[in-house]
């Protein structure tokens, strides 16, 4: 039987290496000997575990106008300061990748969101 980390690590390794060759995740389930329904099962489980996140503060000036339809503040007291560095992020998963960024403003933290994307 297979654990959530083996699934996990299978989940990354499609993600960096069979995605960017065009296999399909069923293909490299295949290759690497794995039942993708077992897989699947796992995929849907975990999706469900996603948790909304809050960001509190307003980009700078220069960001405003790129994303400005996709940006509601909560009240007009908590976008009134401009978000200019020290946004610390850390994720850590359970079979012990651990990815911590600090000093970062908003546009930092879009990029960094940007890349790891590529891994969910």
């Amino acid at each position: 039987m297979y654990s959530d980390s083996d699934f996990e690590k299978l989940w990354f390794l499609y993600k960096t290496d069979g995605q960017s060759r065009g296999v399909s995740i069923n293909a490299y389930c295949s290759m690497q000997g794995i039942s993708y329904k077992l897989f699947y099962d796992w995929l849907r489980k975990r999706q469900k575990s996603i948790v909304p996140v809050r960001v509190d503060g307003r980009p700078c000036a220069e960001v405003e106008s790129e994303d400005a339809s996709l940006i509601q503040p909560e009240s007009q007291s908590d976008s009134s300061s401009c978000s200019s560095g020290g946004i610390m992020i850390s994720i850590q998963t359970r079979d012990g990748l651990h990815i911590q960024k600090s000093d970062l403003d908003y546009l930092g933290v879009k990029q960094l969101v940007d890349r790891l994307e590529g891994l969910c």
